[in-house]
């Protein structure tokens, strides 16, 4: 069974702490209504029912109005009215807690491709992935710990006996074991209502993560409680997560957590792939949302960006990993090099925002400079294998898997490297537009 939750009060409260859920974390209140309906249409697709679990706004918000195909949507979130807001995590536990079933909750910006496996999902509890002493607890931890009137024993004797931090990630978050989310979802309570006092003198959004992914673990390893991660591995910064310009072909789960709401890049790519997946329902969504005045138009994506976008995930979705690694890119001709004391700079038009836009090439980046000839990832690999360095630290698997990604990123999020597919014809029409001569000149 999938669930998904929404509390409408942080979402409503007018804030810009940048751990609180004003408009959802998004950059615009559009992308948080675009991503929960990119992320219910693909979860249906894959399990045929997703539940909501929501309060009295957000039924008519995404019931109503939106008309989201949720099979279920309950208010029993409205019992969480008298909580602070901030607590934006405590719906979630209410949610978990009122579960007599295995179940699966999915944060509202969660994209999936294919269906969770089995023996992840049948566990007593399934998640996205563990947090190995993850330094964005300290802060806030350290900080209950010197100041708060009660802390969990559970999280005390976690501490003690680990000699680090340990959580799971509760973006995707589950499993048959519905006693534990009862338990948790009891202390969590506990544990707000007897602090909450000394709120003001704490980060409460990060505490979020404390009561919800800190203590539920904690509990669980108290209990000898066995959690299933359906990722391993995952750094810190979440940063394979994020790809959406692999989305549907080399990546099957994508989640816009954190300081992913915030990019234009990963918001455009929600409305992108909303459009290219499901033109119906997003001619339908965003006709509803923009008359009932949910949201204002502030950016939208081109005609000729769309045509772009469309173009290449037709392509790199209807061929096989050989081709696309053997698919030749070349700079976008309206690109500039130039030079900034000991740095190289390449000066492109933002396809977003249309504006010129400026890349520092360190590191990785440095890359472009190759494809001022057309160049494949396989051709590319077997000139950086020349190296010995580079040998030594990669596969050439390993490798070609990064320079794909790197391609694909300057590719689909900046139209810094163009592909093959494009003719002649397609570069006068789609990149030397008046616009963009105007821009580059």
């Amino acid at each position: 069974m999938i669930l998904q939750s929404f509390w409408s009060k942080p979402f409503l409260k007018n804030s810009n702490h940048p751990n609180a859920r004003f408009k959802g974390g998004w950059l615009d209140e559009k992308f948080f209504y675009l991503s929960i309906a990119l992320s219910c249409l693909k979860f249906k697709e894959h399990y045929g029912e997703i539940t909501l679990y929501t309060d009295t706004y957000g039924k008519k918000v995404l019931g109503d109005i939106l008309a989201l195909p949720y099979t279920k949507i309950h208010t029993s979130l409205d019992e969480l009215e008298a909580y602070n807001a901030d607590l934006w995590a405590l719906p979630k536990l209410h949610t978990y807690s009122l579960q007599k079933k295995p179940f699966i909750h999915v944060d509202t910006d969660v994209f999936i491709w294919e269906k969770f496996p089995e023996a992840k999902v049948n566990t007593d509890i399934f998640c996205q992935n563990i947090e190995d002493n993850y330094p964005v607890y300290e802060e806030t931890l350290d900080a209950i710990l010197k100041i708060f009137d009660f802390v969990p024993t559970e999280i005390v004797n976690s501490l003690y006996n680990n000699k680090r931090i340990l959580a799971f990630n509760a973006g995707v978050i589950g499993g048959i074991n519905t006693e534990f989310y009862k338990s948790l979802y009891s202390k969590a309570l506990e544990m707000i209502q007897k602090n909450e006092h000394l709120f003001p003198k704490i980060d409460v959004g990060m505490f979020n993560m404390i009561f919800e992914q800190l203590l539920g673990h904690a509990i669980a390893s108290k209990n000898n409680i066995k959690i299933a991660p359906l990722l391993e591995n995952v750094d810190p910064k979440f940063s394979k997560l994020t790809n959406f310009h692999l989305a549907g072909f080399q990546t099957n789960y994508v989640h816009a957590i954190g300081y992913a709401k915030k990019s234009l890049h990963a918001c455009e790519q929600i409305e992108a792939l909303l459009m290219y997946e499901y033109p119906e329902a997003y001619k339908s969504i965003t006709q509803k949302g923009i008359e009932n005045s949910l949201w204002k138009n502030t950016f939208e994506i081109t005609e000729r960006r769309k045509k772009y976008l469309f173009t290449v995930y037709d392509y790199i979705r209807s061929n096989g990993i050989s081709k696309l690694y053997n698919t030749k890119f070349k700079l976008n001709p309206s690109v500039k090099f130039s030079e900034k004391g000991n740095t190289s700079i390449l000066e492109f038009i933002s396809p977003q925002m249309n504006n010129i836009e400026t890349l520092e090439l360190t590191d990785w980046e440095n890359l472009v400079f190759y494809f001022q000839e057309e160049l494949s990832t396989i051709d590319l690999c077997n000139k950086l294998l020349v190296d010995e360095d580079i040998r030594q630290t990669y596969t050439p698997n390993q490798l070609q898997e990064k320079v794909f990604s790197f391609i694909l990123d300057k590719c689909i999020l900046q139209e810094i490297l163009i592909p093959e597919i494009f003719q002649e014809n397609d570069y006068k029409t789609l990149f030397l537009t008046q616009n963009f001569m105007n821009s580059v000149l």
